[in-house]
């Protein structure tokens, strides 16, 4: 797995340590919660509010040492590290009656937020579901593109925006694929590294290589930069910046938030990406589908018996497990795959971004399983999914045994 994407994993986990209790469970209860599809008709209706972002300084500023994580902010927002929260609520105490959106990257420190500002007598706190993130992921519109700004030289663009792209100015376009060699020809020793397919189109430099190859990348083009997790996709669209060249994009959080988007809005995914796996990867959207026409599929939960049992040292790691699952280690697969129906659907899911899940994907396809179908972002991504995107809420309903600190 690569650094960046390793950060971001252990700067979610981390925060989850903190909010290990109630992690949803305080949404419209202590504090109310908006979709970002309405964010901008509430604040145009709005008066003297509060837009509180709480990451930190160097994601606020999108300064370029931070490599992936530059998404821009909103306009006039306050930026208060949530680690400093506590100490600096009196900055902020004029508007202990008024409204205050609070916001950060993928809304999980906001939620911490947003916690801590309600019990410290703040009346009227809404968390931003999804975050940033998210909010990039609307289409173009006035309120979107006034209220999103920032200092990133380049565009970030969403899936969708890179899909409008290739089907409607693909002459115009130049995909250009800076995953190093093991990456990008699926030999990586990381099998879910390898689980990222391709783009039929993409000319496939690796970033290390970029300075010395600028000949192949045309001038007068608009230029698409697609990686793992938008960590090399930043630094290669500075090094192109750093040789003239002018319409710089890069595909926001690259293949990782490809394919955990909608495919129903990625109107190139049929006839532009390339899966290398035998295997179906499903988004959370794909999923909530496939439960609907697929009801007699076997969830296969390949966690550790403390992670499925609710006891795991790591509290935040302790959320349930999907209905009706059956549970199977990965590493008790050989052991145990007499034991699973062949001729059934099996959905594969770990906790969240998990190496097992993908060898057990692996390990099922190379076994004679025709019917193998992984969750990708695992159970934490299908809860989190069904807290921040409107339209999903129903499936929290397909994760039982929660305990209830962690709802």
């Amino acid at each position: 797995m690569h650094n960046m994407k390793k950060f971001l994993l252990f700067n979610v986990l981390a925060l989850l340590l903190f909010t290990a209790n109630a992690q949803f469970r305080t949404d419209n209860v202590l504090y109310r919660t908006i979709y970002p599809e309405n964010l901008c008709t509430e604040l145009n209706n709005a008066k003297d509010y509060l837009l509180l972002d709480v990451r930190s300084p160097m994601e606020f500023s999108d300064d370029p040492s931070g490599m992936g994580l530059q998404f821009g902010h909103l306009k006039n927002a306050v930026n208060i590290n949530v680690k400093d929260l506590g100490k600096r609520l009196s900055e902020i105490n004029n508007y202990k009656d008024k409204p205050v959106y609070v916001y950060c990257s993928h809304s999980q420190r906001s939620r911490r937020a947003s916690r801590m500002l309600a019990d410290s007598g703040f009346t009227k706190v809404v968390n931003i579901n999804g975050g940033i993130t998210a909010l990039l992921q609307l289409p173009p519109g006035p309120c979107k593109n006034e209220l999103l700004v920032g200092n990133i030289p380049y565009r970030v663009i969403s899936p969708v925006a890179l899909c409008n792209e290739l089907t409607g100015n693909k002459a115009k376009t130049f995909l250009l694929d800076v995953r190093n060699d093991s990456a990008f020809y699926h030999i990586d020793t990381d099998p879910e590294v390898n689980s990222l397919g391709t783009f039929r189109s993409a000319v496939h430099i690796p970033v290390a290589d970029l300075e010395k190859k600028l000949d192949k990348i045309p001038q007068g083009k608009n230029i698409i930069i697609i990686d793992v997790n938008d960590d090399d996709g930043a630094k290669a669209a500075q090094v192109l910046l750093s040789h003239g060249y002018k319409n710089v994009s890069a595909l926001q959080e690259g293949l990782d938030r490809f394919l955990e988007s909608d495919p129903n809005r990625l109107s190139c995914i049929q006839s532009d990406y390339i899966s290398p796996v035998k295997y179906h990867i499903l988004s959370a959207y794909e999923f909530a589908l496939f439960t609907r026409i697929n009801s007699g599929y076997i969830p296969l939960d390949i966690r550790t018996d403390d992670e499925y049992e609710n006891k795991s040292k790591d509290d935040y790691k302790n959320i349930g497990h999907i209905k009706n699952a059956v549970h199977i280690p990965t590493d008790q697969l050989p052991a145990k795959i007499s034991e699973l129906d062949k001729n059934k659907p099996l959905l594969v899911y770990g906790f969240s971004a998990s190496r097992a899940a993908y060898e057990a994907a692996n390990y099922l396809t190379t076994h004679g399983f025709t019917h193998v179908y992984l969750l990708r972002g695992g159970i934490f991504n299908l809860r989190w999914t069904a807290a921040n995107v409107f339209g999903y809420q129903w499936m929290n309903g397909l994760v039982v045994d929660v305990p209830e600190g962690n709802y």
